[in-house]
């Protein structure tokens, strides 16, 4: 099995409930089958927290489960990372020259440990960092050999920052701000004629912000309407994390009027998109059985597991399971106890779907008692 992975975003509430998806994976020492990854935001912080975890390649499932989580653990309820980029932003205001998610990329290294370059990344699993490219409107995508998108063309080899990368990806708007990338600094190419070419930039100045704006599940690398799967892979898992639209989403007196309706236009948008895509890839998966599944935040699943016979049972209530849905797109230092039933809800929604409507191989899961340390 040649599996591809999509996390959305929804800040460290995403990022958290990703990790217990992987868990679900690696109780069944499946994350090696992982051929390529495709992240947004909080879904790109993540996969970053792993891959750094674990000296920047991709971990096998032990020590996914015995290393990986007790750091990431660690880190997640003890660094603050959005008052790191808060802090920063005050005391280092020259260097919003290059747009205050650079602040952010900084309060990644210094926070989290998360250092290095693009090239630093494994050539396997592949790994897409999703942004928005406000120019073009289309998607950015960061790799370990190219960044860019169609329109802009690409950067081939980028000597860029890994966690600018990843705050270019998690660059929310009316939040974080965006990323600004200078043209001049890169040399620009378009694959023409089988061949790369030079070219002169298009632009002076590019400005990333979250690839949620534009796909906040980040399939689009990984699935095509009407083809399927991207090649090379034959089961997909999208862990959709968002938040639920509310029709009393960021009310608070202490924001102006102004961003909070910026914001909520923005949630409206993203959701709409989000269940256009949600909606294809369903009826994708009930058409082709054994081709994928879709995780979704918030699903209760003590009758699915009930129903279908599924082994052991969920330890998160139902009321419990609505309380973690609702946390904040936030990067704020979590407490442990939000910690535990996020990487539960995580790993159990993935237990519960994947053993209904996985594949075989995935279905068939070890009758013993899942090894890990968060929960």
């Amino acid at each position: 099995m040649k599996i591809a992975l999509a996390f959305s975003g929804g800040g460290v509430r995403a990022t958290v409930f990703h990790l217990g998806v992987l868990a679900r994976l690696a109780r069944q020492d499946l994350l090696g089958n992982v051929k390529i990854v495709s992240s947004v935001s909080g879904g790109s912080l993540a996969a970053g927290l792993v891959f750094a975890s674990a000296g920047y390649r991709w971990p096998d499932s032990s020590e996914y489960l015995h290393d990986v989580v007790p750091r990431v653990l660690s880190l997640l309820t003890t660094k603050n990372l959005q008052w790191s980029y808060a802090l920063k932003s005050l005391l280092l205001p020259w260097r919003l020259a290059s747009g205050r998610a650079a602040l952010l990329g900084d309060a990644i290294e210094s926070q989290w440990g998360i250092r290095g370059s693009l090239a630093d990344l494994p050539e396997s699993p592949e790994w897409i960092i999703n942004a928005t490219c406000y120019q073009t409107g289309k998607n950015w995508r960061f790799q370990r050999h190219l960044m860019g998108d169609y329109q802009t063309k690409y950067i081939t080899d980028p000597d860029f920052s890994l966690s600018h990368a990843l705050a270019a990806s998690a660059a929310v708007p009316g939040l974080i701000g965006p990323l600004v990338i200078r043209s001049r600094r890169y040399r620009w190419s378009e694959y023409r004629d089988d061949r790369w070419r030079s070219i002169e930039p298009k632009y002076r100045r590019l400005h990333l912000w979250d690839g949620g704006v534009y796909d906040n599940l980040g399939v689009e690398s990984l699935f095509k309407p009407g083809e399927g799967l991207r090649e090379g892979t034959d089961f997909l898992i999208v862990s959709d994390a968002s938040r639920p639209l509310s029709s009393d989403s960021r009310q608070s007196r202490w924001s102006p009027e102004y961003l909070r309706a910026t914001l909520r236009l923005v949630d409206v948008a993203t959701d709409q998109v989000r269940s256009l895509r949600t909606r294809m890839l369903i009826n994708h998966f009930k058409q082709n059985p054994g081709s994928g599944a879709y995780l979704r935040l918030g699903r209760a699943t003590k009758k699915t597991y009930a129903r279908n016979n599924i082994d052991g049972k969920p330890s998160l209530t139902d009321e419990e399971v609505k309380r973690v849905a609702l946390i904040e797109t936030t990067l704020r230092r979590l407490t442990h106890s939000e910690f535990s039933l996020l990487f539960r809800h995580g790993y159990e929604v993935a237990d519960a779907t994947l053993s209904t409507y996985g594949s075989e191989v995935i279905k068939r899961v070890p009758r013993r008692r899942v090894l890990f340390n968060a929960a």
